[in-house]
């Protein structure tokens, strides 16, 4: 019997505090080179590397509170934009440098000329990139999210695979790409950054149209660059209803599917963890994280109700 077919389940791991989501994947393994840190950075060097990233080098690596994800209302603070641009993650240092970081932010409107000025300093101009992120396939994967994929074979890499703070966890998904964001093959790559507060519309040809908000940590779980995205609370995908899927930050080259009625995921067996933590275990592996964002209510013998909140990225495999 091969490994693959081992698996027995799905572990996850649900709270009654609800999970922090500020960043969009959990920092793992490998720290950030911390050669020449400077807390007092100028800009050497800004590219536009798509309409919702830029790539910016610094005079020196930036100070660990300056990149940390629970300061990011403070680092917003730190890059001053003109025509309404602001950062909305925090830098992530490029692996195999000290100085070079990508910077996800709002959508650019092409041909703008932007200014940028971080802490004060001497400001620095850009133009507003029109390129979007080719995308490959979009797919439903439950009665109301679907997911958007991209390939490396494609040119398109996600930021997890070639930043510093998660190379230690990705194993031989992590690589290092140069200035031009070539690896050392020289292929080229569109770099995809944090999908945090990024959103899709999805229409149905029997006239329904949504905006799908990403759904935090699933942009590139699982080996595969295929971020989720999900209707609004309440709404579903109609059954045999053609949707389409567009976006100001992206090109899709299969951008719709036929919505059909998926069945739900089935719990196996519940177990007791801590004071605020039980974990489920589900009769089968669905492959994939499908329950970020996703909640419980636990109904007590004397009538009482917890809600208990999915703690991102606690899914584990039996084997």
């Amino acid at each position: 019997m091969t490994q693959s077919k081992k698996v027995l389940s799905s572990i996850l791991v649900a709270t009654t505090v609800f999970a922090a989501v500020a960043p969009q994947m959990a920092p793992i393994g490998a720290s950030a080179v911390t050669a020449n840190i400077t807390t007092t950075a100028e800009i050497t060097e800004l590219r536009a590397l798509n309409k919702m990233t830029l790539q910016i080098k610094f005079d020196g690596t930036l100070p660990a509170a300056d990149v940390l994800d629970s300061n990011l209302d403070a680092i917003k603070a730190h890059f001053k934009f003109s025509n309404g641009l602001q950062i909305v993650n925090v830098p992530r240092l490029k692996s195999g440098s000290t100085n070079t970081y990508i910077v996800p932010v709002t959508i650019q409107n092409p041909g703008t000329t932007y200014t940028l000025s971080y802490k004060d300093g001497a400001e620095q101009t850009f133009t507003g990139s029109n390129e979007k992120l080719s995308i490959r396939d979009t797919n439903q994967v439950t009665n109301d999210t679907f997911e958007l994929e991209s390939f490396q074979a494609d040119g398109v890499v996600d930021y997890a695979n070639i930043i510093a703070a998660y190379a230690g966890g990705r194993g031989d998904q992590a690589f290092t790409v140069n200035d031009a964001n070539e690896n050392a093959a020289g292929q080229a790559f569109q770099v995809i950054s944090s999908l945090r507060d990024r959103s899709v519309t999805i229409t149905g040809d029997n006239g329904d149209v949504y905006t799908a908000n990403y759904v935090p940590f699933t942009q590139a779980s699982d080996r595969r660059q295929a971020p989720k995205f999900r209707l609004p609370a309440g709404e579903t995908l109609t059954p045999g209803v053609h949707y389409t899927v567009s976006s100001n930050w992206a090109e899709l080259t299969n951008n719709s599917f036929t919505a059909r009625q998926m069945a739900p995921l089935t719990i196996d067996s519940a177990a007791f963890v801590d004071a605020t933590s039980f974990k489920l275990k589900l009769a089968t592996d669905p492959g994939m994280d499908l329950l970020a964002g996703r909640s419980v209510v636990l109904k007590g013998a004397d009538g009482s109700e917890l809600t208990a909140s999915y703690r991102f990225s606690s899914r584990a495999v039996e084997r």
